[in-house]
């Protein structure tokens, strides 16, 4: 039975994170679940591999920085939800895979490999294979990701572990185009918001992202737009780490406006979205790369406007 096979269909009844420490066991490689005190062999890798694949394509590095990275590391691993697999060969962490686990439908990402080790025993199948297991057994609903585009060898190993394309995605920055509309008002979400922003995330995606958003707002990043007194959009943020949804392009460009600045290597437009590609192109912004949505069970067409993270 493909991966594929064993989570489409089935509907979300996760129970707590299994107490058993994955283990798998192929050429002398180990991989297990991570630890807190694994994050910074995980911060350090996560940079080299960004940063080989990128310097050999000619493009920015996505993480931009070591800080970042050891930032991200140490956070991921300190959040509840957030679940981690590492390979380990000689004593050595080689490689890292993270997962999402905060809601109905699960996010990968990073998934890293050391390049002194990326030909050493299929170490990212490995890791991949362990959270696909994983989540399988969690009966998620679904797992996605998102895939830079030019990386031709993660983009073959998830094809062949049966994640399915779903959406190419425009990586876009520049100056931001301040500006209002003043029929829509944005303002900072509040913990009021949420029933409604979690309700519209339903509509447009047929899931919630609950605890993500609950997570953003109370560290003072979401924002929302509001209608005709109601709100109409909302975003968790407005950057590479951070998705957004409203009913109708208006929303998502209203959000877009309002920002001071797009954090990271930048924010993903689906690249269907005529509409909203131009408007982000004749505001001035800029593609940097390009890159893959790709997932793996349920995938409800999106009934609305929406921006991913890098995680989906």
């Amino acid at each position: 039975m493909s991966d594929r096979e064993k989570l489409s269909g089935q509907t979300l009844n996760c129970p707590e994170k299994p107490e058993r420490t994955i283990v798998l066991m192929s050429n002398e490689i180990m991989v297990r679940t991570a630890t807190p005190n694994d994050a910074a062999q995980c911060a350090r890798i996560m940079f080299d591999a960004f940063e080989n694949i990128a310097t050999t394509h000619g493009f920015p590095i996505e993480p931009q920085t070591r800080e970042f990275c050891d930032f991200h590391m140490a956070s991921a691993l300190a959040t509840d939800g957030t679940f981690a697999l590492v390979a380990v060969r000689d004593d050595d962490i080689i490689g890292s895979a993270f997962a999402d686990e905060r809601g109905a439908v699960v996010g990968i990402g990073p998934v890293t490999v050391d390049p002194v080790a990326q030909d050493a025993g299929g170490v990212g199948r490995l890791l991949m294979q362990g959270l696909l297991d994983r989540e399988r057994d969690r009966q998620a609903a679904g797992v996605r990701l998102v895939q830079t585009a030019y990386n031709y060898r993660s983009f073959s190993l998830y094809a062949k572990l049966g994640f399915e394309v779903r959406e190419p995605l425009s990586v876009f920055n520049g100056t931001v185009p301040r500006s209002a509309n003043p029929s829509q008002t944005v303002r900072p979400a509040t913990g009021v918001d949420l029933n409604e922003c979690n309700a519209l995330c339903r509509r447009v995606h047929g899931y919630d992202r609950s605890d993500e958003l609950a997570a953003w707002t109370g560290l003072g990043m979401a924002q929302v737009v509001e209608s005709s007194g109601r709100i109409t959009g909302y975003a968790t943020g407005l950057g590479y780490g951070w998705h957004a949804v409203g009913e109708s392009n208006a929303d998502i460009i209203a959000l877009l406006q309002s920002a001071e600045m797009y954090l990271g290597l930048g924010f993903l437009v689906p690249s269907r979205n005529t509409e909203l590609m131009q408007w982000c192109l004749n505001s001035g912004l800029r593609i940097v790369q390009q890159s893959t949505l790709m997932t793996i069970g349920d995938y409800p067409a999106p009934q609305g406007a929406w921006l991913p993270s890098i995680v989906y």
